[in-house]
């Protein structure tokens, strides 16, 4: 969940929306229980709510069985409302559109990211309320005929262009899609992905083929109270499960709160929170650009079940320069213990 760093960082950007530790402005659409995730029309952008991200993560092959993990996000962030948006100018920054993008050789420990930030509009943003069209200028997201979806990128990453298409059905994070963020559901989005999705198409370096993960999520409100930070995983299993699990954490390393979902192989959930889970560090790695600490292996503790997840290398660190570029650790891990398998890491820090 890479795509969580913006909801405070880009509180810099003009008109931008109020921190999202509390209870959302009246002004900005509320996840209520009322408006379950309804699919496809979901894939859509949700315009009224303050945040918004779609966001890949995968393990692709090129042709001579090279291995290279790869993620892209697209953000989606409605400032904060007010008089200010009857200005008719196209330049009014109705929604500010962001993008990252990370492709990586775990053979030779190599790690590259890329990223792009722009208004919707002129500036070159774009995020459809109407149907899956979301993107910067060449680096997009959109529908492709029946149940596919095709993501293009340009400019400095060189060409990619993949086609995805969910090898199972959609997993809802939370009763009917509203994943709680507090023991109250104060905070909550809305939430639902894709464990594996089938990739093929170019990047690059040549065709590749492989699996995707696929998160979508939304909402006004998010983080609880007392978060300085977050670790979240999303795990594809060998056995055909999958598992998602999250904790925020408060300035001291504490647990604010945790919860996750434990997926079957035909799809079916196991929504889990507190104690049920239990996220233990193992092994830490500096970063020599940043000086930031990261754990880059956990045993991680699931309804008994015990987990060990180890970074494919330590130096998946996205490094960032400003509040609009933030720095955080993401990427791909094996996964061994109990069950094995491998997925994605994410590890932020506020502030």
């Amino acid at each position: 969940m890479n795509r969580r760093a913006l909801l405070r960082l880009l509180g810099g950007l003009p008109f931008a929306a109020a921190p999202l530790v509390r209870a959302a402005e009246p002004a900005y659409a509320r996840v209520t229980p009322e408006r379950p995730v309804t699919l496809p029309a979901d894939h859509a952008a949700h315009p009224d709510y303050a945040t918004e991200w779609w966001y890949f993560t995968g393990f692709l092959e090129l042709a001579d069985g090279a291995e290279r993990t790869f993620e892209v996000t697209f953000f989606r962030q409605r400032p904060e409302p007010g008089d200010w948006e009857a200005n008719p100018s196209a330049f009014t920054p109705r929604q500010i559109i962001s993008a990252h993008a990370a492709l990586a050789d775990p053979a030779s420990e190599t790690f590259r990211h890329w990223r792009r930030l722009a208004r919707s509009g002129l500036d070159g943003g774009r995020a459809a309320p109407d149907r899956l069209d979301v993107g910067i200028r060449d680096w997009g997201l959109t529908a492709q005929g029946e149940g596919g979806w095709r993501l293009r990128m340009g400019g400095a990453p060189g060409e990619w262009d993949l086609r995805l298409r969910p090898t199972g059905g959609a997993v809802r994070h939370g009763k009917a899609g509203i994943s709680p963020k507090d023991p109250t559901g104060d905070s909550a989005s809305y939430y639902y992905s894709y464990p594996a999705m089938a990739v093929s198409g170019r990047l690059p370096e040549g065709e590749v083929t492989g699996q995707a993960w696929f998160d979508h999520e939304w909402t006004s409100t998010f983080l609880p109270e007392g978060t300085a930070g977050w670790d979240w995983v999303g795990l594809r299993l060998d056995d055909g499960g999958a598992l998602m699990a999250y904790r925020f954490r408060d300035a001291d390393g504490a647990t604010v709160y945790r919860a996750g979902t434990r997926i079957a192989p035909d799809r079916s959930a196991d929504h889990l929170s507190g104690d049920a889970f239990a996220w233990e560090p193992v092994r830490t790695w500096t970063s020599p650009a940043t000086g930031h600490t990261y754990p880059v292996a956990w045993d991680l503790t699931v309804a008994g079940e015990r987990l060990r997840v180890d970074a494919l290398f330590d130096a998946q660190e996205m490094v960032g320069t400003s509040a609009f570029n933030p720095t955080y650790w993401e990427g791909a891990v094996a996964v061994s213990g109990s069950r094995s398998g491998r997925g994605f890491l994410e590890m932020t820090r506020l502030g």
